[in-house]
């Protein structure tokens, strides 16, 4: 049986509930509700477009600026989609953007921290704490840093499927629907992505 088999739809469940009444809450006018699910998934997303980035300033960047996206847009959040989904979805989006731009004119600046503090100031603080603390790559680290350099040299659609499924543990159907793919498609691109993150570490020499 696969990871994506086994049976966690007990606790997924829970979860999914968890954000829907948060969203709920939120769309009633409760502010707070929003700040609860930042702490929620801020950690998750951060690790997910710093992994896919590389850089933490543009991590920070993108991470302030989906939960600007996020707070302005939820009032119209139906429901169709999961939160986490939604909010990945904003998160990828904005990451490639990110990496694009990059290539282009250099680091891209995102959203300022002033701007998420006019529109959720409670949130601002919540990223700023967490995207400030030592990323989960060891500092001085060479073996991590070579594994993330590694992980870098994937073309952006191999890399953006293994950092969900590696990462942050997604299966199959969840990053289809956060990339609006097949879930075919996110298969191919993962052994794709494993192939040639084993041919980057051989070279290596460190598999």
């Amino acid at each position: 049986m696969s990871s994506d088999d086994i049976d966690t739809s007990a606790v997924i469940t829970e979860s999914i509930d968890a954000d829907l009444e948060l969203v709920e809450d939120f769309q009633a006018g409760i502010d707070e509700a929003f700040d609860a699910l930042a702490l929620r998934y801020s950690d998750r997303l951060y690790n997910v477009v710093y992994r896919f980035l590389g850089q933490h300033e543009d991590a920070q960047d993108v991470v302030q600026e989906t939960f600007v996206r996020a707070y302005r847009n939820l009032d119209s959040f139906e429901g169709k989609s999961k939160f986490y989904t939604w909010l990945y979805s904003i998160a990828t989006n904005l990451a490639r953007n990110a990496l694009r731009d990059r290539g282009r004119k250099g680091r891209d600046q995102g959203v300022s921290l002033e701007n998420l503090q006019d529109v959720a100031p409670n949130v601002a603080q919540v990223a700023t704490q967490t995207n400030t603390r030592p990323d989960t790559l060891a500092a001085g680290n060479e073996l991590a840093e070579t594994l993330q350099t590694c992980i870098e040299t994937l073309p952006e659609q191999n890399r953006m499927v293994f950092v969900l499924r590696t990462v942050d543990g997604l299966k199959y159907d969840e990053i289809a629907a956060v990339l609006d793919c097949p879930r075919g498609t996110v298969k191919s691109r993962l052994n794709q992505a494993r192939v040639l993150l084993r041919d980057a570490l051989q070279a290596q020499g460190l598999v």
